[in-house]
């Protein structure tokens, strides 16, 4: 599993926040996709809102992370948009640590983990409530399962960062499949 150090922000226009990312922090390109996930429950209460709009770009080793928040219906993603366009969500930093164990004791310190669900191939992924002490969440991801196919994304990542190596600045918006 190689070290992922992610920067997650949320937006209600996907495309306009990479694009002012590319300007702004020079970060790029982005490569976005439609995510399925399922089991999805928040605040205790279940929610559906498939797919999730998600683009990554890179900056050195550093992932920055866009996601549309869903429209219309509450989400964690819209829980700190507070009116603007667009807002830092979450941060995360790739471990092999079981995911039970993260969660509790983020839970044990107070932050619990208030939005979770599967995604891809029974990948359990959560978002503990940071925001009283950083300002943001943190997203746990079940990272030992992510192995063979569940575990594609790692090469899409690197072929991320070898493009924003030699990026020249053209076509700053992509399908992630064009890394397939």
């Amino acid at each position: 599993m190689p070290p992922v150090t992610q920067v997650c922000y949320t937006t209600h226009d996907i495309e306009a926040t990479a694009r002012d990312i590319v300007a702004n922090e020079r970060v790029g390109p982005f490569y976005f996709a439609e995510f399925p996930q399922h089991d999805l429950v928040l605040n205790g209460k279940p929610v559906s809102y498939d797919p999730i709009k998600v683009g990554f770009g890179y900056i050195g080793t550093l992932q920055y992370e866009v996601i549309e928040a869903p429209a219309g219906v509450e989400s964690c993603y819209t829980m700190v948009l507070e009116g603007r366009r667009e807002a830092l969500h979450h941060t995360y930093v790739s471990t092999d640590e079981d995911f039970d164990a993260i969660a509790r004791r983020y839970a044990a310190a107070g932050e619990e983990m208030i939005y979770h669900g599967i995604a891809g191939e029974g990948i359990r992924f959560g978002f503990v409530d940071a925001r009283a002490r950083l300002g943001h969440f943190i997203e746990l991801l079940e990272t030992r399962k992510m192995v063979g196919s569940a575990g594609l994304i790692y090469s899409l990542y690197d072929k991320m960062q070898t493009a924003a190596q030699d990026w020249d600045g053209q076509r700053p918006l992509r399908r992630l499949d064009e890394l397939l």
